[in-house]
């Protein structure tokens, strides 16, 4: 792995009380975060191999919406685990990744989490929040979260 991207979901609707966590979607506010963060993607032209994304709905539609402006033509992975999973096992879903270019969407603390223990930065992600790094030196290339349109 030479380069990994981790990104929260966009902001999620509290508007349901009975709604599962798992099943809580976007709200209008975190629809315009993903695709903001779509034409930012697209503008950066960033070379993504594959993509792993957790199976809530709220990361699903994060990628779905990112995915309208970014023209991804790689691999595309949902995987339950991301969601909730512990520090060590989205190491390990990073380890085992046969591309050189990862795309990992998540949820916080652990997102937060294995960004501060990849590069050594304690660092806050908010909602559509991108830490980009350099695997090879642990490096943090771009922190970012894109404006709103």
């Amino acid at each position: 792995m030479k380069k990994l991207y981790l990104l929260r979901h966009a902001k999620s609707s509290w508007d349901d009380p009975h709604c599962r966590d798992y099943d809580r979607s976007l709200n209008a506010r975190g629809r315009r975060q993903a695709r903001a963060m779509g034409k930012f993607f697209q503008e950066k032209a960033f070379k993504i191999d594959g993509i792993l994304c957790s199976g809530a709905l709220r990361t699903r539609e994060t990628l779905e919406l990112l995915l309208e402006s970014y023209h991804f033509r790689g691999e595309i992975e949902y995987r339950d685990e991301i969601y909730a999973s512990s520090l060590s096992g989205l190491k390990e879903l990073i380890r085992q990744s046969k591309w050189d270019s990862l795309l990992l969407i998540g949820h916080n603390p652990e997102i937060e989490s294995l960004a501060g223990d990849l590069t050594g930065h304690t660092l806050t992600m908010p909602t559509c929040q991108l830490a980009v790094i350099d695997m090879v030196d642990g490096r943090l290339e771009l922190f970012t979260r894109p404006e709103e349109a």
